[in-house]
């Protein structure tokens, strides 16, 4: 049986801005990653606001990859993908992950 692989994403919007942020994540820029040939599915995760202060990131996006996360976090990066000002690029991480059943 092969390895299986996933790509967590972790991310904020800028302050002031949610709703706008996941109009764009959700409506816009996962439905882009899931067009590429690396990525399977997306997982969206929020934080729930009773224990945001134990939490730094508010978002996460958990993607199902085809082979290597490594691979697929080179797609993310240079595919050309959409960006929007509503995303704060300083607190977002990326961690590709190996499954253990």
């Amino acid at each position: 049986m092969s390895q299986r692989e996933a790509l967590l994403i972790l991310s904020n919007p800028v302050d002031g801005k949610d709703a706008e942020f996941r109009e764009w994540y959700w409506g816009i820029h996962i439905p882009e990653v899931l067009g590429l040939p690396v990525i399977e599915a997306a997982h969206r995760y929020s934080v729930p606001d009773a224990l945001r202060a134990n939490a730094p990131q508010r978002y996460a996006t958990l993607y199902d990859v085809k082979g290597s996360a490594a691979e697929a976090m080179n797609a993310l990066f240079t595919s050309g993908l959409s960006s929007s000002d509503t995303l704060d690029v300083a607190t977002v991480v990326v961690l590709p992950l190996v499954v253990h059943d």
